[in-house]
């Protein structure tokens, strides 16, 4: 998934020169799990924490967030990138499985994320710079969950100017997290005499260094202000008298001061420039239209002066300035003149539109009141983002725009509505689409077509072919199989020859209708197209899903033995490769279920634990659903009623709606639980128990018990006599510490014991485990 990565922002901030060492800061910060870097701007959050980077021998990922990363695929897709720093390995298995993150959804990938961070070998860091800009609720829950399930070998850093939504009190409680407040990081009077000695040429005195202590209350923006003021002053006691107040007030005067001081160009390259997060030299040429490397060359004299701007990478091509200062900056721009920063604004767009950055560009558009060329951009992005399932911050561009400019574009319309059916509002859409219809068909009737705005010629002809799949895909997921046929046939007779990928996707859906309707054969030969116009629009993960589902179809058709082979052709395929493992869980279900149907029994019970053991490390959103369904069926089959119902239990928990057709829904195998249990009563299996069948021995010795255990307990006290603790038990299961111990509880009491150790004998003398 190709989602435009800004390097500057996983590179450690490179330190200020003349910065000194502050030995005491983390100084027992090993054995800790988390660190909470957590104070307001200018008190030297950041460079504090890459100071200790640059002291560790471990490798580290370091992030800088921005508002942008509020979009979870985006926050993923950089943490993925990150991670190459940790783990080269790791990184490319993120990526692969960023590539299914439509079929494994949120929380399917989280669950990647932690397990592949728990294979991780060395020690290693993890750094989040800029927390308090997250607000979106999915990415700190993913956090709680880290904490939950926390890597042995990882320790994560927080840096922010609030306190994070997590557990933080727990986390104190169990001495795991180590805390940097304010008054951890301001500068001693020893510190600041340091300071100073590396700053200025002359020396101050003992009572001098006492007062700028007290009055910047030993905050590190406040101390550089000052030194950086105090260069070449003769009076340096008049100065130092001239402030009074509180650490805010002392920054205001010291930064306005500072500012006032400087030569008129610079002033001005400062001000003009301060409308930009960040900055390079090429950028602020085309900015303040400039002669090339004229901006260069005063990013030098203000890195060499110490002028709050500090390098983002190590090449020191990109810069921002200090947020204290560029916030006074900023400020002072505005007061001049309302104008002009519109203007640069505006400028910047056309600049970051030009180097092919699209959420720098449209974020200055919007910024500089030019609504008709940010929407002419945002249009530009819909496909693609779509593709990427981004629209929801695609969307959040798109609610910037001004109703008059929306409704001028046809593209934009469509792509509000199809947000909107991403997000659930199946009905909401409609009007969106029917308004995209109507401005599409003002066109091209020639009525009033000069207010009509068209930037992406491509997805304005594909619009009533891509509507049209939109009302397909809504008839689906209601379950209108009629709909879905007539709506899908619509697209595919509007959709271009060349469309391979889109012509799939609607074939696909065609598939699906007819396969409900019960004609498997037409399905069949449609899901065979579909696979065809993939592999020529090399969709490789697309391609082996389809493998996957067409397998499911052989078994529908009672083809077993072409399943079998399809299914086994693509596991082979998959491991050869290393890519898109995601399949993997739910292929090996294919095959257990075959061997069901063939009344394998013990080959099932092999292949449900292949399944199981490669869906704990990450499956598809509706595997564990089916996982227990098919449990349920061949526990069923062995009379083994009780496990049966404890599956059917697990299966109903992890329900999960899929469009594809079930070959047997989960109350009819519940109803036929029941119905067997009835007609052959339990611990007489219809079959004969294969007594060298280590599965079977242990479902025998588990029926003996007086109350059975469920499959769920079954699972636990295996993973509790292979000698897993409480906490590996949580994460490999990816349940709460809290269930596991309730699950221990359970068995203990099952098996008429008290401790761990006595649960662990009991199991292994009756052939449990």
């Amino acid at each position: 998934m190709a989602i435009p990565i800004l390097m500057s922002k996983l590179h450690k901030p490179p330190l200020p020169a003349g910065m000194i060492t502050r030995g005491e800061t983390l100084k027992d910060s090993e054995d800790a799990q988390v660190i909470l870097v957590s104070a307001q701007a200018g008190s030297g959050k950041t460079t504090t924490l890459s100071a200790w980077l640059s002291r560790q021998d471990r490798p580290a990922c370091w992030y800088s967030l921005d508002d942008w990363d509020n979009d979870p695929l985006q926050f993923f897709a950089y943490l993925s990138e990150g991670l190459k720093a940790v783990d080269q390995n790791l990184s490319q298995t993120l990526k692969g499985l960023l590539d299914a993150y439509a079929s494994i959804g949120f929380e399917g990938f989280s669950k990647a994320l932690i397990y592949q961070l728990h294979t991780v070998e060395t020690p290693f860091i993890l750094a989040l710079d800029d927390n308090h800009v997250i607000r979106c609720q999915q990415i700190h829950q993913m956090l709680r969950t880290l904490l939950e399930h926390f890597p042995p070998q990882m320790q994560l850093v927080i840096i922010t100017r609030e306190d994070p939504p997590l557990p933080l009190a727990k986390l104190r409680a169990g001495k795991r997290l180590i805390e940097l407040r304010i008054s951890d990081l301001r500068f001693t009077q020893d510190e600041v005499k340091a300071f100073f000695k590396k700053h200025l040429s002359v020396p101050l005195a003992q009572e001098q260094l006492r007062q700028l202590t007290l009055r910047t209350e030993g905050w590190a923006a406040g101390l550089a202000i000052a030194a950086l003021w105090m260069q070449g002053l003769d009076d340096v006691d008049s100065f130092i008298e001239a402030f009074t107040g509180n650490h805010y007030y002392v920054m205001d005067y010291l930064m306005e001061e500072v500012l006032e001081h400087q030569p008129p160009q610079i002033k001005d390259f400062l001000l003009r420039t301060s409308i930009l997060d960040s900055f390079s030299g090429r950028l602020c040429d085309a900015l303040l239209q400039l002669e090339p490397g004229t901006s260069e060359a005063i990013i030098g004299t203000l890195v060499k002066t110490n002028s709050f701007i500090i390098p983002l990478d190590p090449a020191r091509e990109w810069y921002r300035y200090h947020h204290l200062f560029g916030d006074l900056l900023t400020q002072r721009l505005m007061h001049q003149t309302a104008c002009e920063p519109a203007a640069l604004h505006h400028r910047a767009g056309l600049w970051y539109k030009a180097e092919g950055q699209w959420q720098q560009a449209i974020h200055h558009l919007l910024l500089a009141n030019t609504p008709a060329e940010a929407a002419a951009l945002i249009e530009c992005r819909w496909a693609q983002m779509d593709m990427q399932l981004q629209s929801a911050s695609w969307f959040d561009m798109a609610k910037r725009l001004p109703t008059y400019i929306l409704e001028k574009s046809p593209v934009l319309l469509m792509g509000y509505g199809w947000a909107l059916l991403d997000m659930g509002e199946a009905e909401a859409c409609r009007e969106w689409f029917e308004k995209a219809l109507r401005a599409y068909g003002r066109y091209q009737a020639g009525e009033g077509s000069d207010g009509v705005m068209i930037a992406d010629r491509a997805q304005f002809d594909l619009l009533p072919a891509t509507i049209s799949s939109a009302y397909a895909y809504i008839a689906a997921a209601t379950g209108d199989a009629e709909g879905t046929l007539r709506h899908a046939q619509e697209a595919l007779s509007k959709l271009p020859k060349d469309q391979y990928f889109k012509r799939s996707i609607v074939g696909t859906l065609l598939a699906i209708a007819n396969w409900e309707k019960g004609d498997l054969q037409e399905a069949q030969s449609l899901i065979k197209e579909s696979i065809k116009g993939i592999k020529i629009a090399s969709k490789p993960f697309v391609e082996n899903s389809y493998y996957m589902v067409l397998g499911e179809l052989y078994i529908q058709q009672g083809a077993l033995d072409q399943a079998q082979a399809l299914l086994e052709q693509t596991i082979s395929h998959l491991i050869l490769e290393n890519t898109d493992v995601i399949l993997l869980p739910t292929l090996y279900l294919g095959l257990a279920k075959i061997a069901f149907l063939q009344r394998d029994s013990k080959k099932a019970y092999a292949l449900l634990e292949q399944s199981k053991t490669q869906g704990q490390q990450y499956a598809l959103m509706d595997w564990r659903y089916k996982y227990f369904l098919l449990l349920a069926r061949v526990y069923c089959s062995e009379g083994l009623y009780d496990l049966a119902r404890g599956s059917i239990r697990e299966s109903k928990a992890h329900y999960y709606l899929n469009p594809i057709p079930e070959d047997i829904k989960i109350q009819d195998v519940e109803k036929q639980i029941e119905a067997m249990a009835v007609r052959h009563p339990a611990k007489q299996p219809m079959t004969v128990i294969d007594e060298k069948n280590p599965m079977m021995k242990k479902e025998r010795a588990n029926q003996s018990l007086p109350e059975p255990l469920t499959a769920r307990e079954l699972e636990v006290l295996t993973l509790l006599v292979s000698g897993l603790s409480n906490q590996e038990i949580a994460n490999t299961l990816f349940l709460a510490l809290s269930t596991v111990k309730g699950y221990n509880h359970a068995i203990f009491q099952k098996l008429g014991v008290s401790r761990q150790t006595q649960a662990i004998l009991a199991a292994k003398g009756l052939g449990l485990a």
